[in-house]
């Protein structure tokens, strides 16, 4: 665009010289004009060859394509990421919410794959072998694809980048911490566990079956129960982890799976009236409740950079979309913040990132 300018202020330059010089003779004035003429050709050309460029490198199109509600606290902070790196990247940017309707995040994906979008970024905590279908079509139209949630169960990193970690690790994170409170209160055997969770998923599932592992692993027995499923709206989980706490009064670890779910079962137990460390609490991200609750002592929280699921998947689709490059897979962070840590991270979390 410089370079556009500059040749427009060139033209504009010759032209005065041209007519500077008609108060000269007429032989010299038409020997500047054709000189100017000359020039402007020139000119006229490098801007074209300009304008050409423009055009050529007009701005890639990427959709984020998400399974849940932008209401949640850990879905609106993937969007941040999200929005400053296609800012950053100067690409366009579309996102869509599905409000955890798997058909409607498949119309989404197949909608933008027909638009012959440049790059797809899908946030699929649904299904990953209904997805599949439709990311086997973009990827051979040629458009860039990249997950969080869920890996795709056939293409691997060098197809499809996968934005996160091995979520049962994550889940067998959080399970190491809770054996060591559980063995601190000498509850070792017949424990009884309670998995909350926004829907019975593959992310809570994984979660769950990491907690266990380490449960197994430290010795201690336990009865669990099933995923109870809760919904993704606030108000309700509230209600219906409170109905469970009520109908079973003996459970010593209440666990939430999700960003909906973990704040959820720490307001539950304050509510009803439980002392810090009563029931064991544990639960995943950093919504305000579950600061509020951690700050008190009732437990703590496995927090990943959240931010940065929608920061890397941009800057994937982005290199395999311009240069054809294999990105691979991109490992997130993750770190358990309970009471001895919290302070450390509540500027972050008041910004909107973590």
């Amino acid at each position: 665009m410089k370079r556009i300018l500059s040749c427009i202020l060139a033209v504009v330059f010759v032209f005065t010289l041209a007519f500077l010089g008609a108060s000269c003779k007429e032989e010299a004035v038409e020997e500047v004009v054709e000189e100017a003429a000359e020039e402007v050709e020139e000119v006229v050309e490098e801007a074209a060859e300009e304008v050409e460029e423009v055009v050529a490198e007009e701005k890639l199109t990427f959709v984020h394509i998400n399974a849940s509600d932008p209401a949640d606290p850990f879905i609106s902070k993937i969007s941040i990421g999200w929005k400053e790196a296609t800012e950053k990247l100067g690409v366009k940017s579309e996102e869509y919410f599905a409000y955890a309707d798997l058909a409607k995040m498949i119309d989404y994906t197949n909608v933008a794959i027909a638009a012959n979008v440049d790059g797809i970024f899908v946030f699929n905590s649904l299904d990953a072998e209904a997805l599949h279908p439709s990311i086997e079509a973009a990827i051979e139209k040629g458009i860039a694809f990249a997950l969080v949630s869920t890996r795709d169960p056939v293409y691997g990193p060098d197809k499809v980048t996968f934005v996160g970690f091995d979520i049962e690790e994550q889940g067998y994170t959080s399970g190491v911490w809770l054996a060591e409170q559980l063995k601190d209160s000498e509850l070792v055997s017949d424990v009884k566990v309670a998995f909350m969770a926004e829907f019975n998923a593959p992310y809570s599932q994984m979660r769950s079956s990491g907690i266990l592992r380490a449960l197994d692993d430290a010795g201690i027995t336990y009865t669990a129960s099933e995923i109870y499923e809760v919904g993704i709206d606030l108000g309700v989980a509230i209600d219906k982890v409170k109905s469970y706490m009520l109908a079973n009064p003996d459970t010593n670890a209440l666990l939430g799976m999700g960003s909906l779910s973990s704040p959820a079962t720490v307001m539950v137990l304050q509510e009803l009236g439980y002392d810090p460390g009563e029931v064991k609490w544990c639960g995943f991200d950093l919504a305000p409740e579950v600061v509020t609750g951690i700050q008190a002592g009732y437990g703590a929280s496995n927090v990943d950079e959240v931010f940065n699921y929608g920061f890397y998947p941009a800057m994937a689709l982005y290199l395999r979309a311009k240069y054809d490059l294999v990105v691979g897979d991109l490992p997130i962070a993750t770190v358990m913040v309970d009471s001895t840590n919290i302070e450390d991270f509540l500027y972050w979390v008041d910004q909107g990132i973590k």
